[in-house]
């Protein structure tokens, strides 16, 4: 729409009433001038009739400003409320564009529908405002930090956007629930800091992941088959376990989901890495089976970063001697980390060299009772099954693991060494019928 020119001698014509703080606009008032109002500490209610554009800045920094019915608006000029910070009710006609930061800092604003004649939003429009619930399914793009840091906001429905732009929902704790089926583009930080948002299923039209895109996402994930852009800890930051799957021709750009130095929110550079930051990837084939299985992590020393990456082969395949070399030999402070690699790389063994393989089951005999409790306090039944379906655990030693889990009050984990038990020793009768 044509910005109109407002004729400045409109502004002789504005009547505010300062005893009550209201400002009723003139049936012949199309045009509300670039800072008009700005700074008005005195206005509490604007009543704006016939007004078609409202320009920049023109209620900024309206402190006490509650309430604006505008239901002929169709421009709302950038930053036109900005820091209103009273502001509770406004009421939209048929807008078609709203500006940069329009309603930004409207702390108390909560906006519960916007027209369909929506047809452009600018950056930040309604950044930390009180907004729970935004609906721009007909929307093909989503501009950069439109509802960031909204804590109340829970429901988003973008359905239709292509682009999801960078910062768009950053810092919405209570966000939940978001439609995007179409996305194609999640900008860096879109979902930063969305503690509630826990995506299990991204939309098959997805082609890139900016970085920091998540704050996580849920065990199993799978990355669409498209995707061939992958940001820098795009599932979450490195202090979070994670577990996705992506589809081989996925497999090369994914090095870069590994930053080169881990850093701070401060940006100071984080000194010690403690190799607990695990991320497993499973890589699938065209038909979605398992090819491939990565245990890697995310907060290694920078040498270590860059050999991983260089492990991720251009031919979309890995190689897997990194894990067996430079990542399980240099885990030597980190016991747990290397217990799990062995039981991981024994589970999947891809490109598993006999003698290596004959290494990894000599270290898991010879620290077998640590990595059983650790398994027990992880409730984890998955791996008490591998180390008795490879005979690691067997009658001679099952007891003491048993009594561990009984201490541990790990009922399941309980139930399953009994079983076990049972099966090798021929008593089924030992099982107790409440297990």
């Amino acid at each position: 729409m044509e910005r109109p020119l407002p004729d400045k001698t409109l502004l002789h014509m504005i009547s505010e009433d300062r005893s009550t703080g209201c400002f009723t606009a003139p049936d012949n008032v199309a045009a509300i001038p670039d800072r008009a109002f700005a700074g008005n500490k005195s206005l509490i209610h604007a009543d704006l009739r016939n007004v078609r554009y409202i320009g920049a800045r023109a209620f900024q920094e309206c402190s006490n400003l509650e309430s604006v019915e505008m239901s002929n608006a169709a421009v709302i000029g950038p930053r036109a409320f900005e820091f209103c910070r009273s502001l509770r009710r406004i009421s939209f006609g048929n807008v078609t564009d709203i500006g940069d930061e329009a309603f930004l800092n409207c702390s108390m604003l909560d906006i519960p529908e916007l027209p369909r004649t929506l047809i452009s939003v600018g950056n930040a429009a309604f950044s930390h405002t009180a907004v729970r619930r935004i609906d721009l399914h007909w929307m093909e793009e989503i501009p950069s930090s439109l509802c960031s840091y909204c804590t109340a906001l829970t429901h988003a429905d973008i359905s239709r956007a292509r682009v999801i732009g960078e910062d768009a929902f950053a810092g919405c704790s209570a966000l939940s629930r978001v439609k995007m089926e179409s996305a194609e583009r999640i900008g860096h930080r879109a979902f930063y800091k969305c503690r509630s948002f826990t995506p299990g299923t991204l939309p098959g039209t997805l082609l890139s992941v900016g970085d920091d895109a998540f704050d996580c996402v849920r065990e199993g994930t799978v990355i669409p088959e498209r995707v061939r852009e992958i940001g820098k800890n795009c599932f979450g930051p490195v202090d979070k376990k994670k577990s996705i799957r992506l589809y081989e021709p996925s497999l090369y750009c994914f090095r870069n989901y590994f930053p080169d130095e881990c850093v701070r929110e401060d940006g100071e550079e984080v000194h010690f890495h403690l190799w607990e930051s695990s991320i497993d990837v499973a890589v699938l084939d065209r038909d979605g089976n398992i090819s491939g299985f990565l245990p890697l992590y995310s907060d290694l020393d920078p040498e270590s970063i860059r050999a991983m990456k260089s492990a991720f082969r251009e031919d979309n395949t890995f190689d897997y001697s990194f894990l067996d070399t430079i990542l399980f030999t240099g885990m030597r402070w980190n016991q747990r980390a290397k217990d799990r690699l062995a039981v991981m790389r024994l589970i999947y063994p891809f490109e598993l060299s006999e003698p290596v393989k004959t290494e990894y089951v000599s270290y898991l005999n010879r620290h077998l009772d640590r990595i059983a409790q650790h398994a027990v306090r992880d409730r984890d039944i998955g791996i008490l099954s591998f180390l008795c379906d490879k005979g690691l655990i067997f009658s001679g030693n099952i007891l003491g693991i048993l009594d561990y889990s009984i201490s541990q009050s790990a009922s399941e984990c309980t139930a399953f060494l009994l079983k076990c038990l049972s099966e090798m020793d021929g008593h089924k009768n030992m099982i107790p019928d409440e297990l």
